[in-house]
């Protein structure tokens, strides 16, 4: 198997950035030499450099280059082989029965009973999770298509190749359908859920009789009828021109929706009946109503292939990388591996805190990859499943940072924000400095994102939340001072709010004045009216 990177983006910046820092390099070496040149001859210039090895400078260089090289290929995710994770699922399961007889070709709803159908069984199954569905044709006689599966795609697959050609015999045999529903289902230990979808039109009584004896096997049957009560001629397949089918009189065939049929189907498994509808809509309604209200339960293990990680290697050689440039002196002495570092310990503190915490940034950008199930799940982007198990997890250990923290990171990532700055509140029990930086920093961004999510429709709120979420960077900052990440999101929210507070300063002016020319013109209107009732003065004689 070739290596892979999970985000190759940061390939293409780790080049740009190797270019860059090359170019700024060399610009150095020009400017000092250029300096020394402004300040000294080249006899004093040559005595000056005497101990200086250019040499070792360069290989320097090249070192922190590569460091910068391969912290990018860490942060780009590269990825080799590959490894199996078990992935619990809960739901219900669904077996759905739909009827392939000729009269499913009327076309009295678009584009006509069969296709209507298909289409909002798709629409329906997309909005699953977790549920398992299956497949069951049925007109004269019924089979399985499709077993109960989590695999939707193949759902879909069996769906798309289902059509009046499926079943051989003809006729709708509702019946058949309910019993064949109540094989599939009798091995299974989940509530069993039959969805029939049909025109009713089932001449036989056999349909009401294999009801009755699936309610006593446990077996709940919801109805949704297709088309319309007062039908349409049934189109003869496989005609170019516009026929209708014949019976055997040489009358033409009307077939119309039996609601009152499914209604009593239903009723008796204690089900539900809905019409179709023009968008599908019986689906929603029945899965609101009742199916929604089912207990989920838990399926079989499921495997999923995930791909290894490979980023500690990389990023373990940027390590060494930039432990060797830190160790080489650029003077030519014979402690030169030794001496320099404790002599230079202190002027060089500030440059190598900055390179590892970009180091240590990269470790941290990659958290959510470490090797247990509900990080799996997480960098899977299967973030409800992660949530479902962080929760579990906390049951056993409640006070564990840890899970707070990645339950934080899933509510985040949902765009549940007050959950998330909860459970990063909860992280910062721990003692763990390295946590406590991570959740405040998270915590910081949730109420950010949160302020502006109500900006428009209560921008004091937003005031007091990206306060709040100041308060946050600047405690990242007191704990790791040289958080460069930090220090830039509190300037945007700083400018942010800055720009909101003169916003809504601006707004309360504008009222103000607003209010007080109401004011002026109400006492002008009362002046005037006083004047207009004052009592005339005396005529003179």
């Amino acid at each position: 198997m070739d290596i892979q990177f999970a985000e190759p983006f940061w390939l293409i910046v780790g080049m740009i950035t190797c270019v860059l820092a090359a170019l700024f390099i060399r610009a150095n070496i020009l400017r000092r030499k250029e300096s020394l040149q402004n300040f000294a001859s080249s006899k004093l210039i040559d005595e000056l450099t005497r101990n200086v090895s250019f040499s070792r400078r360069r290989i320097k260089n090249i070192l922190l280059i590569l460091a910068i090289a391969f912290l990018f290929v860490g942060l780009a995710r590269p990825q080799y082989g590959n490894r199996w994770v078990e992935i619990r699922r809960k739901g219900i399961d669904i077996l759905i029965g739909v009827d392939v007889s000729k009269s499913m070709l009327v076309e009295d709803i678009s584009p006509n009973r069969l296709e209507r159908a298909k289409l909002a069984i798709k629409d329906f199954v997309s909005k699953l999770e977790g549920d398992r569905v299956g497949l069951l044709p049925f007109a004269g006689t019924a089979f399985l298509m499709c077993p109960l599966t989590t695999d939707y795609d193949a759902f879909t697959r069996s769906l798309d190749a289902m059509d009046i050609n499926t079943i051989p015999k003809g006729g709708t045999n509702i019946g058949k359908a309910i019993i064949e529903a109540e094989k599939t289902l009798a091995n299974e230990a989940n509530h069993k859920i039959f969805v029939l979808v049909t025109d009713g039109e089932d001449l036989s009584e056999a349909a009401l009789s294999a009801a009755r004896k699936a309610k006593e096997n446990g077996m709940t049957i919801y109805t949704i009828g297709v088309g319309t009560p007062e039908g349409e001629l049934i189109p003869a397949p496989g005609t170019q021109a516009k026929e209708f089918i014949k019976n055997r009189a040489g009358e033409f065939v009307t077939s119309r929706l039996d609601e009152k049929t499914l209604t009593k189907i239903a009723d008796i498994t204690g089900g539900l009946y809905a019409p179709l509808g023009n968008m599908g809509q019986g689906f929603d309604a029945i899965y609101q109503k009742k199916l929604s209200l089912v207990p989920k339960e838990e399926h079989a293990q499921r495997k999923r292939k995930v791909p290894i990680e490979q980023f500690p290697w990389p990023l373990g050689v940027a390590a060494l990388l930039l432990a060797s440039d830190f160790l080489i002196t650029g003077r030519k002495n014979r402690w030169s591996l030794r001496l320099p570092f404790i002599k230079t310990a202190a002027r060089r503190k500030k440059q190598m805190t900055g390179t590892l915490t970009i180091l240590l940034l990269a470790f941290a950008w990659t958290t959510s990859v470490r090797a247990s199930e509900g990080e799996q799940l997480f960098a899977a982007g299967e973030y409800a499943q992660a949530d479902t198990f962080y929760r579990n997890s906390l049951k056993k250990s409640p006070d564990d940072p840890v899970l707070h923290f990645n339950l934080g990171d899933t509510a985040y990532r949902t765009g549940k924000y007050e959950q998330a700055i909860a459970e990063f509140n909860q992280a910062l029990k721990t003692k763990d400095l390295t946590l406590q930086a991570k959740s405040y920093f998270n915590r910081g961004n949730a109420q950010f994102f949160q302020g502006k999510a109500v900006q428009k429709t209560d921008p004091e709120n937003t005031v007091q939340l990206w306060q709040q979420a100041l308060n946050s960077f600047q405690a990242v900052l007191q704990l790791t001072p040289d958080d460069t990440k930090a220090a830039h999101n509190l300037d945007i929210v700083k400018n942010k709010l800055e720009k909101l507070k003169k916003q809504q300063k601006k707004k309360e002016q504008k009222q103000g004045q607003k209010k007080k020319q109401n004011s002026q013109k109400k006492n002008k209107d009362q002046n005037k009216q006083n004047e207009k009732n004052k009592p005339g003065q005396p005529e003179n004689s």
